[in-house]
């Protein structure tokens, strides 16, 4: 098996400004580890900056009217110092640093979901009607792209746009009052957007803003992964623990998120979000406790994803807690009271290899959940049966300190998924339906469908043929799912699509009065094939999983009547993602629905897209939908804009 190669670049361990404290400054320059690949210079490509096999650095300033000199990571001074210096001031450091978090980030996605990464397609229109999806090999990172406190992905344009900004003229923590504040510079805003790129490459319908949960758990998510990836870096998580007695009931920056950035706009206060702790009115650090009243009230997307943050990271507390307790009676003789001051330098080795062996797991575990999440529709209890599934394949003989870690979490914080009747994990994790005798003959023919034709993508390396051979495959299955399913599926087809979510059935949607207000005697409404993927998992135990992710949807428009004589089109989506153990001669592991015939779904996200939901903010949705004709994407340069 061959070695695997990697490139080692510097970078910022927190943000810039904390290169300028004693207490920080030594632990704030630290050497990424990358994926080696070959990257072209400006004397081989045009395009200015760092470009791989899945990102292309841009360096054009708009605002300043130029563009910076790219740097060229395959330099022999570049090479032989681990790449450029850490520095606010060299735009060329600026690109490196860009590429390097993307680049650790994309990793982490990679060796979780155990395939490579296909960016989203670009989908292509002729007179405002769509032609086709064209595939994407590169997502464009833009270090300096316009005047502003923001930074976003920008789903149209296949890119990842960093702004810059003057920094208030408040003092307020490292910042230089006016000074040059530039978010390229921070690696949980970098993490942050190329988690909502992958995001969408994983699940483009999450895109598409039906519930209060779906933007807030892009925001949630995200802010989870950039800040995971922190606690991975072991000397950071000594020198933190060392500090705070071990303990993250202390304050740590471990949990803090871009605190560059939130202490230089006006009337910063500190950290843009925090995951464990946060200020009370004088301004003293507080750790954050379980709130159950917050997930019912918070509607803004950014809070409502803190919920989700918080109630992570209170999981990986109790997990630290739990595997450390030894540790700390050892130390204290039984009492389990530390003194005052920094502890051993042993104990906080102990302390942060535990912890960053919790984070590690806790990181796989989050993006691995993407694959067992239903296609369309997420909310945050989908999300905790995702992770409870992707928990126990990930480490079947564990002894469920995880897994019991984020039930307690979830429910100490008032969130709970439907349809089930206990939260043990037993109820949590996902399963696959009861099919009758002709059913199962029926998912059967689909097995043997997919069978020969994911073979046969298996052996493909390069990205580009992966993503053709996966349209034919997702063209091939949508094919005879429409057009061959009475030959070849029999004629159970129907029923069985009913248990995939699917309809074919009559569907009626009734108001809170039992009046009909769609009715629709026959569905044929054609279905869409997002994804037929095969992917390879590695477990704690070190056994691979060998599975076949499908994920399909299907919508229908409903005309609303609003009450003044006009109505208003409403689209509304169904569908589920399948899993096959390869394994086992592709036997159905599980089915993840959500349903197209759902009338309490489709009340729900009718409520909320006409902004009658109890307690949403008008304008947030306002943003969101525009006039409100029917769901428009999730805007991430409104959503990031401070």
């Amino acid at each position: 098996m061959p070695t695997q190669v990697y490139r080692f670049l510097r970078g910022y361990t927190l943000d810039p400004g904390f290169s300028t404290q004693l207490d920080t400054m030594t632990i704030n320059d630290t050497v990424y580890r990358v994926r080696w690949e070959d990257l072209q210079d400006e004397n081989q490509k045009d395009t200015p900056g760092p470009v791989g096999e899945y990102f292309e650095v841009i360096d054009i300033d708009p605002p300043s009217n130029c563009y910076y000199a790219p740097v060229n990571l395959n330099a022999i001074e570049v090479l032989s110092q681990n790449g450029l210096k850490p520095s606010e001031g060299n735009p060329q450091f600026h690109q490196q640093f860009v590429y390097t978090i993307a680049m650790k980030t994309l990793m982490h996605f990679e060796q979780s979901l155990g395939r490579k990464l296909i960016w989203a397609p670009r989908a292509v229109y002729e007179n405002d009607k769509f032609v086709r999806n064209e595939y994407v090999g590169k997502i464009r990172l833009y270090p300096h792209a316009f005047r502003a406190a923001n930074a976003y992905y920008h789903r149209d344009k296949k890119a990842i746009l960093f702004g810059y900004f003057k920094a208030s003229l408040q003092i307020q923590g490292t910042n230089f009052p006016g000074g040059a504040v530039f978010s390229c510079l921070s690696p949980d805003i970098i993490a942050h957007e190329v988690t909502h790129s992958l995001l969408d490459s994983i699940h483009p319908r999450y895109m598409e803003d039906t519930n209060r949960d779906v933007a807030a758990f892009h925001e949630g998510f995200a802010d989870i992964i950039a800040l995971l990836q922190r606690f991975t870096i072991t000397d950071l998580v000594v020198k933190q623990l060392s500090n705070a007695q071990g303990s993250l009931d202390h304050f740590t920056v471990l949990g803090e998120l871009a605190t560059q950035l939130g202490s230089a706009l006006a009337n910063g206060r500190g950290a843009l979000r925090s995951a464990i702790g946060q200020r009370n009115d004088d301004g003293q650090w507080e750790r954050r406790k379980p709130d159950a009243t917050l997930y019912q009230s918070k509607a803004e997307c950014h809070e409502r994803g803190s919920v989700l943050v918080a109630t992570f990271f209170d999981a990986l507390i109790k997990v630290y807690n739990y595997r450390t307790a030894d540790l700390f009676r050892i130390a204290t003789n039984g009492t389990g009271v530390l003194p005052q001051g920094a502890i051993h330098p042993d104990l906080a080795q102990r302390l942060a290899e535990e912890i960053c062996h919790i984070a590690e797991h806790l990181l796989n575990v989050a993006i691995r959940a993407l694959d067992y999440c239903p296609p369309v529709d997420i909310n945050y209890g989908d999300y905790l049966r995702a992770l409870i599934t992707a928990d126990i394949e990930f480490a079947k003989s564990d002894e469920k300190i995880y897994r019991v870690a984020l039930i307690d979490a979830f429910r100490s914080w008032g969130i709970f998924p439907g349809n089930v009747t206990t939260l043990s994990e037993e109820s949590l994790q996902w399963s696959a339906p009861d099919l009758s005798e002709k059913q199962e003959k029926a998912m059967d023919a689909l097995a043997a469908f997919l069978k020969t034709r994911v073979r046969d993508l298996n052996s493909i390396s390069n990205r580009h043929e992966v993503w053709q051979k996966s349209q034919d495959i997702q063209r091939d299955l949508h094919h005879l799912m429409v057009n061959e399913k009475s030959a070849v599926l029999g004629d159970e087809w129907g029923d069985l699509l009913d248990k995939l979510g699917l309809g074919t059935k009559s569907i009626v949607f009734k108001d809170h009065t039992g009046t009909v207000i769609y009715k629709n005697p026959k569905v044929d409404t054609p279905i869409e094939i997002h994804k037929v993927r095969p992917a390879y998992r590695v477990g704690n135990d070190g056994l691979v999983l060998e599975q076949v992710i499908v994920t399909i949807t299907q919508s229908i428009t409903v005309e609303v009547d609003q009450g003044n004589g006009q109505t208003q089109p409403v689209k509304f989506r169904g569908g589920s993602t399948i899993i096959f153990d390869s394994s086992k001669d592709f036997k159905l592991s599980y089915v993840i629905t959500k349903h197209i015939g759902s009338n309490a779904r489709f009340l729900a996200q009718l409520a909320y897209q006409l902004n009658s939901t109890a307690g949403q903010d008008a304008s947030f949705t306002d943003s969101m939908y525009g006039n409100n004709t029917g769901f428009e994407n999730i805007n991430f340069a409104h959503l990031h804009f401070h």
